[in-house]
C-alpha cells in the first residue's frame, strides 16, 4: 500500500471530481426522499407540541406543489459549493451570504427560527456521524492535492449541506414558521442516509486512489488490560480479515449484480460450513432418509417473517438456552417453513443461506454473553433475530458498513440496555422504549429497510433526552467529588503545616491531639467560606495561652487556653453536650497528673478490628497490602495514560459485572471516578488501587467497539479456533 499521496496528473480539480461523483448525486436522491415523506413527520411533531395547526396548514399543503423549487434550490446551492471547490475557494458555509446586500442587522422573528434549526442540523450530523468525517478529512489531509477543503468549508461537510437544505426551503418562498418546522423535521431522516454516503465518498477514494496507511486495516484490540509479559496484538480484526479485500475486489461486479452478489466472503462461508460439520460429527448426527426439500431464499425469508410475527412463546423457547441460540433459532425456522408445506424433517436451507443463518445466531449469542443484560432483556433483543437475519440475507451492507441503519439500531438498543438494570424511573422508561422499538421493527419490517432508520430516529430522540439527564447526574458527581478532592487537598496540606508548627512548639500531648484530629479540617473549611485567618489565629492563640498556663499552673489559665478550642469545634457540627463533655474531657488530661507506668491499670487485650475496605465491594484491605507489593509497571502505565471516556469492565466480589466510563480525573490527587451509563458513581479509584485490581481480575477491558462490531470478533474467534486446533 502506497506510504505516500498518489500523483494525479490534474491537481485539485480531479479530487473535486471524485467528490462530487461520490456524494452530489445519492445527497440529492436522499434528500428528494426525504422531502417527499416530510409532511406527516411535520404534522406529527405539531401534534406533539400541542401547536395549532392553522398557521402552518397553507405552508403545508404548498409543500407538494414546491417540491421541484425546494429540490431545484437544494440542488443549484450544492453545485455552487462544488464549483467554487474546483476553483479552490470554498468558503465557510455562513449566514448573510443569502442575498447580496441583504440587510444583517435586522433579522424577523421567523428567520431566526429557520437559522437556528439550521445550525441545530448542522450540529446534528457533526454529532451522528463524527468519525465517519474525521476519517474522510484524514484521509483528503493525506492526499493534499492543492485543494484544501477545509472541515467547515468542504461541500460536503455538515454546514455546507445544511445550509443547502435551508437554500431549498427559503427559494420555495415557505412562510417563516413553515420552513424551521421543515428544517427540524429534516434532521431525523436526512442524518440517517447522510451516513452511508459518507462511508461510500470514503471507500470509492481509497478504492481510486489508494489506502492511506492509517485506513490500512485495522489489528484486533486487546482482549486485557496489558501486563508485564504481554505482547501486542497484531492480528487483523474481522473487518480487514474477510471483507476489506473482498469488498475492493468485488465492488464492481455487486453494482452490477446487485440482486446476486453474495452477503458474505468465500472465506467467511468456508469457516462456517467448517463450523457446521463439526458440530454435525459432534453430535452424531444421523442422516435422514426422507429427500430434503431445500428452501429458495424467497420461501426462507417468508419462514422468517412468520417466525418474526410468532406468538412470544415461540421465542422464549428459542431464547431459554442462549449459549444453543443457534440451534434452537435455525429449528423453529424450519418448522415454520412447514406452514409454506414442507415437514420440518425435511426442509433444507442452500448451505449459502445456512451459513447466513448460523452467523446470525452466533452473533446474538454473543452479544448476549458479552453484554450484561437481564433474562427479560434477552427476550426482548433476541426478537431481532428474524429481521436481522433477513437484513443480512439480502444487503451485504450490514457487514460492510457500520453506518448501516439496521446495525446501528441494533447497536444502539444493546447499549440502552447493556448493565441497565431498571432500578430508576427513567431507567425502566428507557427500556419500555427499547421493548416499543423492537415491537415497532417486528410488526413493521417486511422488505423496506426504512423502518430500521425510523425506529432508530424516534428512539434516538428518547434516548438522547435519557443521556441527556444521565450527564447532568454525571455532571453534579463530578462537581460534588471535585469539592470533596480540593477539601482533602487543603486538609493535607494544613495537617503538613500544623506538624511543623507543633515540632517548633511542643504542646502536651492532650492538645496535640485534638489539633491533629480537629485542625487541619477546620482550617479547610474557614478557607472555603473566605476566612484564611480564622484557623492560623486560633493556632496561635491557643499555642500561647497553652505556654502561658504551663508557666502559670493556674486552673483558670487553662479554661482559657480552652476557649480557643471553642470556635473549632463548633464549626465541627457537634451539639453544646458533646462540646462540653470535650471540654471536660480535655481539662481533665491536662490538669491532673498523669499516672506512671507501674499505676496505669492492666487493659485487656481487645480482638483485631478488620480495617474497613479500600473499595467498598471491589478491593479489600489485605488485597491492598498484599497487591502493593508487586505493582505491574505496564499495568501502572496504560492507567496512568487512561483517558477520560474510556470505559472499563468492574467486577465485584459477587461476580457481578458493571462497566463503567472515566468521568472525572481530580486536578489534585490524579484520582479517578467511573460512572454508569445513567450517570451513577461507581467508584473512585487512584492508578495504584485500579492496578491492584486488574492483578485480581476485579478489572478488565471493556468492549470498546460497538456491539455488532465486537460480536463479530467474537464469532471469527469462535469459528477460527477450532480449525487451528
Amino acid at each position: 500500500m502506497p506510504a505516500t499521496p498518489p500523483p494525479l496528473p490534474t491537481s485539485g480539480n480531479q479530487l473535486v471530481e471524485l467528490l462530487q461523483e461520490a456524494m452530489q448525486a445519492p445527497l440529492e436522491a436522499a434528500f428528494a426522499d426525504v422531502v417527499d415523506g416530510l409532511r406527516q413527520p411535520m404534522l406529527d411533531r405539531l401534534e406533539r407540541m400541542e401547536l395549532d395547526r392553522a398557521p402552518y396548514l397553507e405552508g403545508l399543503l404548498a409543500l407538494k406543489d414546491r417540491r421541484e423549487l425546494i429540490l431545484r434550490g437544494f440542488r443549484e446551492d450544492m453545485a455552487a459549493a462544488w464549483r467554487t471547490a474546483a476553483a479552490g475557494e470554498a468558503p465557510v458555509a455562513r449566514f448573510g451570504q443569502e442575498q447580496a446586500g441583504s440587510d444583517l442587522g435586522l433579522v424577523e422573528e421567523d428567520e431566526l427560527d429557520v437559522r437556528l434549526a439550521t445550525e441545530q442540523l448542522a450540529d446534528l450530523i457533526s454529532r451522528e456521524w463524527q468519525s465517519e468525517l474525521l476519517r474522510l478529512n484524514g484521509y483528503l489531509t493525506w492526499l493534499d492535492m492543492g485543494v484544501r477543503l477545509q472541515p467547515d468549508s468542504a461541500p460536503y461537510s455538515p454546514a455546507r449541506v445544511a445550509m443547502a437544505v435551508y437554500r431549498g426551503f427559503a427559494v420555495a418562498s415557505l412562510p417563516g414558521n413553515v420552513r424551521a418546522l421543515a428544517v427540524q423535521c429534516c434532521g431525523r431522516e436526512l442524518v440517517e442516509l447522510l451516513g452511508p454516503i459518507y462511508e461510500s465518498m470514503h471507500a470509492q477514494l481509497v478504492r481510486r486512489l489508494g489506502a492511506q496507511d492509517s485506513t490500512t486495516g485495522r489489528t484486533r484490540r486487546a482482549q486485557a488490560i496489558p501486563s508485564t509479559g504481554d505482547e501486542a496484538p497484531n492480528e487483523p480484526d474481522w473487518m480487514t480479515r474477510f471483507f476489506v479485500s473482498w469488498d475492493e475486489g468485488d465492488a464492481d461486479a455487486a453494482i452490477a449484480h446487485a440482486e446476486s452478489a453474495p452477503s458474505l466472503p468465500p472465506a467467511l462461508h468456508n469457516l462456517l460450513e467448517e463450523s457446521r460439520q463439526q458440530r454435525a460429527r459432534s453430535q452424531g448426527a444421523v442422516r435422514s432418509h426422507v429427500t430434503p426439500t431445500s428452501l429458495s431464499q424467497r420461501e426462507l425469508v417468508v419462514a422468517l417473517t412468520l417466525l418474526q410475527i410468532g406468538v412470544p412463546e415461540v421465542h422464549a423457547t428459542i431464547l431459554s438456552t442462549p449459549d444453543r441460540l443457534q440451534a434452537a433459532f435455525k429449528q423453529q425456522i424450519f418448522r415454520h417453513a412447514a406452514q409454506l408445506g414442507v415437514a420440518p424433517e425435511a426442509a433444507a436451507i442452500t448451505d449459502i443461506d445456512e451459513n447466513v443463518v448460523d452467523l446470525v445466531g452466533m452473533l446474538f449469542e454473543v452479544i448476549f454473553r458479552e453484554s450484561h443484560l437481564t433474562p427479560e432483556q434477552v427476550q426482548v433483543l433476541g426478537r431481532l433475530m428474524a429481521p436481522m437475519t433477513k437484513v443480512a440475507l439480502q444487503d451485504r451492507k450490514l457487514f460492510l458498513q457500520s453506518t448501516h441503519p439496521a446495525r446501528r439500531l441494533l447497536n444502539v438498543l444493546v447499549e440502552a440496555c447493556d448493565g441497565n438494570p431498571g432500578e430508576t424511573e427513567a431507567q425502566r422508561l428507557l427500556l419500555e422504549k427499547v421493548k416499543d422499538t423492537v415491537q415497532r421493527v417486528v410488526t413493521d419490517f417486511d422488505e423496506s429497510q426504512s423502518v430500521f432508520r425510523a425506529a432508530r430516529a424516534d428512539f434516538n430522540d428518547f434516548y438522547a433526552r435519557y443521556r441527556g439527564e444521565a450527564v447532568k447526574v454525571e455532571q453534579a458527581l463530578a462537581a460534588e467529588q471535585q469539592a470533596k478532592d480540593a477539601e482533602a487537598e487543603a486538609v493535607s496540606q494544613f495537617a503538613t503545616q500544623l506538624d511543623a508548627r507543633l515540632q517548633a512548639q511542643d504542646p502536651p500531648l492532650a492538645i496535640r491531639r485534638v489539633l491533629v484530629d480537629s485542625w487541619p479540617a477546620y482550617a479547610a473549611r474557614m478557607q472555603a467560606l473566605n476566612k484564611p485567618q480564622a484557623a492560623p489565629m486560633m493556632l496561635e492563640g491557643l499555642l500561647q495561652a497553652v505556654s502561658d498556663a504551663h508557666v502559670r499552673s493556674d486552673v483558670r489559665a487553662w479554661h482559657a487556653a480552652m476557649d480557643w478550642l471553642q470556635p473549632m469545634w463548633m464549626a465541627s457540627g457537634q451539639s453544646r453536650t458533646a462540646i462540653a463533655a470535650l471540654r471536660e474531657q480535655l481539662f481533665s488530661a491536662l490538669v491532673q497528673p498523669q499516672a506512671t507506668p507501674e499505676e496505669t491499670p492492666a487493659t485487656p487485650q481487645e480482638p483485631p478490628v478488620e480495617p474497613p475496605p479500600v473499595l467498598p465491594g471491589l478491593l479489600e484491605a489485605h488485597e491492598w497490602v498484599q497487591g502493593m507489593e508487586h505493582l505491574d509497571p505496564v499495568m501502572t502505565a496504560y492507567f496512568q495514560d487512561l483517558r477520560e471516556g474510556s470505559w472499563l469492565d468492574f467486577v465485584d466480589k459477587d461476580n457481578r459485572v458493571q462497566a463503567g466510563r472515566l468521568s472525572w480525573v481530580s486536578p489534585f490527587s490524579r484520582r479517578m471516578m467511573f460512572v454508569s451509563r445513567a450517570g451513577a458513581r461507581i467508584c473512585v479509584a487512584s492508578v495504584q488501587e485500579l492496578v491492584v485490581m486488574a492483578q485480581l481480575g476485579r478489572v478488565r477491558m471493556h468492549r470498546d467497539e460497538d456491539a455488532f462490531y465486537s460480536a463479530m470478533q467474537g464469532v471469527v474467534d469462535r469459528l477460527v479456533t477450532p480449525a487451528a486446533g
